[in-house]
C-alpha cells in the first residue's frame, strides 16, 4: 500500500499547476462518497463509489486543485479537478475533533473536503490547513459583505 505523504502528494498535485504557478499550501483531505447510499452495501458499495475518497488539495493564488486517489494499493490517481476561488458562492467551515469540514458552493454545485489537522506523514499538514482555512474564511467574509 502506498504511503500517504509529501512525495505522493507532489506527484499528484504538481501536474495540475499552470506554468509559473505554485502552491501556497497543500495537504491531505477526504472527500465524501460520490454515492453515499452505496455505503450500506459493504465492499461492493465501496468499490462503486460509496466510500469516502482520500485526496490531496493544494491552494494556489486563485484556485484549489484536488487529486483523488485510490485503487488496491491506494496509489492510483482517480480524479483531478480545480475550483476557481472566484466561482465560490458560499463557504461553510465546521469544526470537528481533529478534523475541519469545508463545504464550498459553486452555484448549484457543491464540493466538500474534510481536512485532518495533523498527519505524521505530511509534516506541513497543520500549517497548510491553517493557510487554506484562513483564505476560505476571508473569502466567506467578503461573500457575506457583498450579499
Amino acid at each position: 500500500m502506498a504511503t500517504v505523504g509529501t512525495e505522493m502528494m507532489n506527484q499528484m498535485l504538481n501536474p495540475l499547476l499552470q506554468p509559473g504557478e505554485t502552491y501556497q499550501a497543500a495537504g491531505y483531505a477526504i472527500m465524501p462518497p460520490q454515492y453515499p447510499i452505496l455505503m450500506y452495501f459493504g465492499a461492493i458499495g465501496a468499490l462503486l463509489g460509496g466510500s469516502p475518497r482520500p485526496c490531496y488539495i493544494g491552494l494556489s493564488g486563485d484556485k484549489i486543485n484536488y487529486a483523488v486517489f485510490g485503487g488496491f494499493k491506494n496509489d492510483k490517481l482517480m480524479e483531478t479537478g480545480s475550483i476557481n476561488l472566484n466561482e465560490i458562492t458560499k463557504v461553510k467551515i465546521n469544526n470537528g475533533l481533529g478534523i475541519k469540514a469545508v463545504v464550498l458552493k459553486l452555484g448549484k454545485q457543491k464540493k466538500q473536503f474534510s481536512i485532518k489537522k495533523k498527519l505524521k506523514t505530511i509534516p506541513d499538514q497543520e500549517r497548510s490547513l491553517q493557510v487554506i482555512l484562513d483564505r476560505l474564511t476571508s473569502l466567506s467574509e467578503s461573500l457575506k459583505q457583498s450579499a
